[in-house]
């Protein structure tokens, strides 16, 4: 994995085991750059499919993990800051950080995350991309501040690994730890598009860029389509400049975003590469809708069918390679789509995420715009007539569908979107052991996408509050560290195209019924679209690269297997649920696997990650803040 690292600690000499200890995290991969440093501080880093880099330069000492795919650093200041020759990317920064301050961040798009030192000022300043494609965590300690691009080596400078209930909580909830949290206290991971600046012992964030959506005006559906459609063109052959054709490809689930980047980029390259995963089980399988999209647009496509033998080989790798618990269980089709590519001689791969998050692509949007009709209604009728009415009716059977559809209505966003999760609607004290509950505060669980629910810049609509919220959640914690994880694991380098900066800012100041019109999810997303892709693809029921993990893990017998660690004291002893509730929910996989297989998943990944991660020491689960005894 690519990675910088480093310790800030100004005016105190830096001893060496500080950063030896975070040289070398237990999974620790890749050759180690030599560091540089001054009085207080040094920078490492660690080479993987990108090449972070090092310099002291212009006064400042710089590191930076980038793939600066469109950076918009004028050629004018690269050339004066180079002399007679090239400069690399933490040079760049150097240079644009001595001439601009610290507004040099605007002047960098793509992927980073980056440490800047300046002596003079005293000042450290970190960063990283507007939608988290590099991460950094860090923490705060007297005067000393840590930070990396892996959670392990921050850890193990800190000596400190207690872990959090209330980031357990978030992830039982949100099947990832959002940010700022991590699963370790007194850790923090940087929030997209943020610079934190620490100079004279204080620490200050600021967001310097966020999506706004103020909506503009009076621009009908023609103009719209044509600029949204040319906008896209333009960042997927952006995203593709510098790379060789044979070595670049894309991710192709035949859905509706990665047929759009397949089409824009086979206008570059021909016989462009492509690669896809699918199942035998027909309720996952979208093979035909890839084929379809690598026919149609003359790719070269290979493609994969994962059996559960492909998921057992890859769950160790996956869990070792996640710093914090992850349960997002598509990371196993896109690490054998990453690793298919890389077989194939590709190392650089476009993504298609993003489309669903700016443009109002998910079943959920259209499902939540069902119950604006109930707040149509004048306030005084529903309290006076419906809500009576509804009241009285049974509350199971046919006869019950108008009070549930009333009591939906009437819980607000984001709760009300959320709230098909398991651990929302689950009495906590049947879940969990008491201990546990008493410190993971659950009613905080939905406090941060609370949060960015009401912080969405200048959102009017509650679609584009919404949205707002998936860009931030399932963005930028879950589906970017799935791509970028497990493109990382394949040695892979990847980039998101319908992320661009340009794009993204587009998508704010379209109207948001032009994003969703009526319960017709993307609309303005499939006008631009129209003549490029294929209806069947276009107006196609949305898969992904869901896996059939619930039913694997009732018939394969090597993933039944895998389930008996629940049953072992080891799990019973992290205190965390009650015996009772592992067992009935292994039951109810059996009766709906589609829906329970992820819950159960999600408790499986959590325990393995304690095994992989934090061992089976004597006195773990008092480390976990959970109050019991765990022993091998």
């Amino acid at each position: 994995m690519s990675e910088i690292y480093g310790i800030c600690e100004p005016g105190v000499p830096i001893q060496a085991s500080p950063l030896e200890a975070m040289a070398q995290p237990a999974n620790g991969k890749g050759r180690t750059v030599p560091p540089i440093g001054s009085d207080g501080v040094l920078f490492a880093a660690t080479l993987g499919v990108t090449l972070p880099s090092l310099a002291a330069a212009h006064g400042s000492l710089v590191a930076i993990d980038a793939d600066l795919c469109g950076s918009r650093a004028s050629s004018k200041e690269v050339e004066s800051g180079a002399g007679n020759g090239a400069i690399s990317t933490a040079e760049l920064v150097a240079v644009l950080y001595a001439r601009h301050g610290l507004d040099f961040i605007e002047r960098l798009d793509g992927a980073f995350s980056l440490a800047l030192w300046d002596p003079q000022l005293q000042r450290l300043v970190l960063a990283i991309d507007r939608f988290g494609f590099k991460t950094l965590y860090w923490s705060h300690e007297g005067r000393r501040i840590v930070f990396s691009s892996r959670l392990t080596r921050v850890v193990h400078a800190n000596h400190d690994d207690e872990v959090d209930p209330e980031a357990v909580m978030q992830y039982l909830v949100h099947t990832v730890i959002p940010a700022p949290l991590t699963i370790y206290k007194g850790i923090e991971r940087l929030e997209p598009g943020t610079l934190l600046v620490y100079e004279r012992g204080q620490v200050r964030k600021t967001r310097y860029w966020d999506l706004n959506y103020e909506e503009a005006r009076g621009d009908g559906v023609g103009q719209w389509s044509e600029e949204l459609r040319e906008c896209m063109r333009h960042a997927v052959h952006s995203h593709l400049a510098g790379c060789e054709p044979e070595r670049t490809g894309a991710y192709l689930s035949g859905g509706t975003d990665s047929s759009s980047v397949v089409a824009f980029a086979s206008e570059l390259q021909p016989e462009f590469n492509t690669f896809s995963i699918y199942f035998e089980n027909p309720r996952y399988d979208e093979a035909g809708f890839s084929r379809l999209a690598a026919e149609y647009f003359h790719t070269r496509h290979r493609e994969k069918c994962l059996q559960p033998a492909d998921m057992a080989q890859a769950i160790p790798k996956i869990v070792e390679s996640y710093d914090e618990p992850f349960a997002n269980s598509s990371a196993i089709g896109a690490y054998y789509c990453a690793r298919m590519a890389r077989e194939n001689g590709v190392d650089v791969l476009l993504a298609g995420d993003g489309g669903d998050e700016l443009f109002a692509g998910n079943e959920r949007y259209a499902t939540d715009r069902k119950f604006a009709v109930y707040h149509s209604v004048p306030a005084l009728l529903r309290s006076a007539i419906v809500k009576p009415a509804t009241a009285v009716l049974p509350k199971s059977g046919p006869l019950s569908y108008p009070g549930k559809y009333v009591r939906r209505a009437e819980t607000p966003n984001p709760r009300r979107m959320l709230s098909y999760n398991f651990f929302l609607t689950e009495d906590g004290g049947e879940a969990f052991q008491p201990d546990f509950l008493a410190k993971a505060k659950p009613d905080s669980a939905l406090d941060i996408a609370q949060a960015h629910f009401d912080s969405a810049p200048n959102a009017r609509s509650e679609l584009n509050r919404l949205l707002y919220l998936d860009v931030k959640m399932t963005l930028g914690d879950n589906d970017i560290r799935k791509v970028a994880g497990t493109a990382e694991m394949a040695g892979v380098r990847v980039r998101y195209p319908l992320l661009d900066r340009r794009l993204a800012e587009l998508s704010g100041r379209i109207p948001s019924g032009l994003k969703l019109k009526r319960l017709e999810k993307r609309y303005i997303f499939k006008q631009a679209m129209k003549g490029i892709l294929p209806d069947r693809i276009l107006y196609k029921k949305k898969h992904g690269f869901g896996v059939p993990v619930g039913y694997w893990l009732i018939h394969d017998p090597g993933m039944k297997s895998l389930v008996e660690v629940l049953d072992e004291p080891q799990t019973r002893q992290r205190g965390y649920f009650r015996p009772g509730f592992l067992e009935s929910i292994k039951e109810l996989n059996h009766t709906h696997p589609a829906y329970y297989g992820e819950v159960l998943w999600l408790i499986l990944l959590l325990e393995l990650w304690h095994r992989e991660h934090r061992g089976c020491v004597t006195g773990e689960s008092a480390a976990c803040g959970i109050g019991v005894v765990s022993a091998n």
